[in-house]
Parts: structure tokens; C-alpha cells; sequence
């Protein structure tokens, strides 16, 4: 036997299974997030399971990506993400469609985690894309939309936390350091450890006004006031400026439309996967010490395969969705209704009534009593 042993009856460690209740609670979520999805006039799109591998060759979701050899000897990988997918497939299949494409999207997505991290390799998510809008109305939307998601399923307290990845790369434009110094001192800033990215700037070599406006960013979190704080502190690097411009153009358009009180600021996110530009957010509520979804903007990705444009998209982790509610102690629907018996000696007669109770909207159980 190849691998850890283990029963017939055992399932691998980071997958899952939900049967009944928990099952249609869970659809139950799905439907009302997909509802808002298709108010907006968003598309939905099934994109395949697994696709070639170099779909998913991104630095990021490289070493997290189940990959296989096809008979044909074609290198392939079970999708790890739907972002990559929906690029691919905008520049192919609906290659002559006009820009926008709005898309929408709910399954699974397979990534490897570390038995020991805790955490589940099979993901269900609910997100969408718009393909081909620019800042700031396309931001707007999509964070218009997500705030939707969270008020239909009755998420209380909930906060989109916005972020620009334009900061961060903008500050550093013409730095030296490798890539491998750079992600280090990105993890120290979205980590708010202000001596780490200390640290990581002097291996960087960074110059000094450069090295403390990046350590800046590990603090520059709160309300829309941290936006004229940023381009007071910012106001050497014009790429930087541009960033915090952008961000303020989505902040004055989400709160004119009345989502102020549910906006934060971070300028010290800036993780997340390689492929984010511009806008980056998450989405956050009492009840979860980490995020129920999150996304952003990724004017970079379609390029990859021949179809440039911009784009910018988000996604609800089912999983964590319904752990939220289930600590928030909200229901996101009506349990499903009682079952009547229908059933009898005659198996036509009985099976008759049954087809009668369903055409009237009944929910039933046959139970023919008749010979087996």
C-alpha cells in the first residue's frame, strides 16, 4: 500500500462530506449569494475541473496545485482557483464577446495544505469577475456587490477592508532586492510587524525615505482619513499617489452610495495572490478571527494568455460563511419543510397520491407498505 495507512470507510485528510441538514444549509447559502450574483447581471459560467498545469503556474498557487499526468502525457492540475480559469477562458471560448464580461462562479477549488497547518485542501466557493472594467466604477461594483452578499445572508457587523497593492510596488518601484527579499518584507508588512520589515528593508538595502514610508504601512489602518495621511507621507513616489488616488475615487463612491460605516482602511494588505495590481480587500465580521472572502484587482492576468484587459473580481468562502453564521447564531433560510407519508398496500394507488402531493407542493416520503 502506497501513502498512510488507512480504512476503506476513511476519507483523506483536508476533504469533506455533508449530508442532510448540513448539506441544505449550505445550498441554502449558496442559493441566496448566486441570487445576488444574478441581480447584478452577472453570467454564470461552469469552468472545467482540471485544466493544463501552466493555468495555474503562478508563484502563488504553483506549490499549492494538485497536479497529474493526462494519458496523452499532457502535465494537468485540479483547478486551485477559478480567477485563472475564467482568464483563460475569456481570451478562448468567448474571445470575440465585447468587454465587459461579467462572470460568476460556485464549486470547489482543490489546493494542497500541510497536514499539519489544519486547514482543508477542498474549498467551495461563490465569487465573481468582471473582465475588461477599470477603476474606479468596476472596484466599486464588485465591492457594491459583495456588501449585497453579506446583508442577504444577514452577517451582522460586517467590514470590507480595502487595501492597494499600487502602494506597497509603488514605494519600492526600482528597488534592487530579489524577489524572494521582496516577499519576505511583504509578509512583515501585511503581518503589521513594523521591525521585521525593518529588518527585511536593510537586507533589501532600501534608502531611508523609501525604508520608512514602507514601515509606515504597517500602521496606516482605520477610517478614510488614512487616505490623506498616505498621500502626505507618500508624496515622493507618484506610482504610490496614483494608488491612494484610486482607492479614494472607491471610497467616495461606496460611501455616497451609503456603505461608508462598513469601509476600513489598510494600506498594509498586501498579501494575497501574485496576480493583484490594484485594489485588494477582505471581508470580515464579529464572530471569525480571520476573513470570509476577499478579492481584488488583476489588470495583469489576462495578458498571460493573449486577451489584456482589466479585471477585477471577489469571492465567499462557503465554508467559512456558514461558520460565521453559525456563531452569529443567523439563519439564512427556512429549514426545510415536514415530510408527509404517503404510502399503501396498492403500489399504484399509492404512488398516485404521491404524485398528487408532489404537483401540490408537498414535500413526501413514500412508504409503500405493499409487497417487496
Amino acid at each position: 500500500m502506497n501513502g498512510t495507512a488507512h480504512s476503506r470507510a476513511q476519507v483523506p485528510p483536508g476533504v469533506q462530506c455533508f449530508v442532510g441538514d448540513e448539506a441544505r444549509r449550505r445550498r441554502r447559502i449558496e442559493e441566496r449569494v448566486v441570487s445576488v450574483f444574478e441581480g447584478w447581471d452577472y453570467e454564470e459560467i461552469i469552468p472545467p475541473l482540471f485544466d493544463y498545469a501552466d493555468v495555474f503556474a503562478g508563484q502563488a498557487l504553483a506549490p499549492k496545485t494538485y497536479s497529474f499526468v493526462g494519458r496523452d502525457g499532457s502535465l494537468l492540475a485540479l483547478r486551485p482557483d477559478f480567477t485563472s480559469l475564467l482568464a483563460k477562458v475569456a481570451a478562448g471560448r468567448l474571445a470575440q464577446r465585447p468587454a465587459p464580461i461579467r462572470l460568476y462562479y460556485s464549486g470547489e477549488v482543490l489546493r494542497y495544505e500541510p497536514p499539519k497547518a489544519g486547514r482543508q485542501s477542498e474549498l467551495f466557493q461563490m465569487g465573481l469577475e468582471h473582465l475588461g472594467g477599470g477603476p474606479p466604477a468596476a472596484d466599486a461594483e464588485i465591492l457594491a456587490v459583495a456588501a449585497e452578499c453579506l446583508e442577504a445572508l444577514g452577517v451582522r457587523g460586517w467590514v470590507l477592508a480595502l487595501g492597494h497593492v499600487g502602494v506597497f510596488n509603488g514605494l519600492l518601484e526600482g528597488a534592487t532586492a530579489d524577489a524572494g527579499t521582496l516577499e519576505s518584507l511583504r509578509e512583515r508588512v501585511d503581518a503589521k510587524d513594523a521591525h521585521g520589515a525593518h529588518e527585511a528593508l536593510s537586507a533589501a538595502g532600501v534608502g531611508r525615505e523609501v525604508a520608512e514610508a514602507v514601515v509606515r504601512l504597517t500602521s496606516l489602518s482605520g477610517d478614510a482619513s488614512v487616505l490623506a495621511e498616505a498621500t502626505r507621507a507618500f508624496a515622493f513616489s507618484p506610482r504610490a499617489l496614483q494608488a491612494v488616488a484610486e482607492l479614494r475615487g472607491v471610497v467616495d463612491g461606496l460611501t455616497a452610495a451609503g456603505l461608508g460605516a462598513h469601509l476600513a482602511l489598510d494600506l498594509g494588505e498586501v498579501r494575497g495572490l501574485d496576480y493583484y495590481t490594484g485594489l485588494v480587500f477582505r471581508a470580515y465580521a464579529p464572530g471569525l478571527g480571520f476573513e470570509v472572502g476577499g478579492g481584488g484587482r488583476y489588470d495583469a492576468l489576462l495578458a498571460r494568455f493573449g486577451r489584456p484587459m482589466p479585471a477585477v473580481g471577489f469571492m465567499l468562502g462557503l465554508d467559512r460563511v456558514a461558520l460565521l453564521l453559525d456563531r452569529q447564531q443567523a439563519d439564512p433560510g427556512p429549514a426545510a419543510p415536514f415530510a408527509e407519508s404517503v404510502g399503501g398496500t396498492d403500489l399504484g394507488a399509492a404512488l398516485a397520491r404521491a404524485r398528487g402531493r408532489r404537483a401540490a407542493g408537498a414535500r413526501v416520503r413514500f412508504d409503500h407498505g405493499g409487497p417487496r
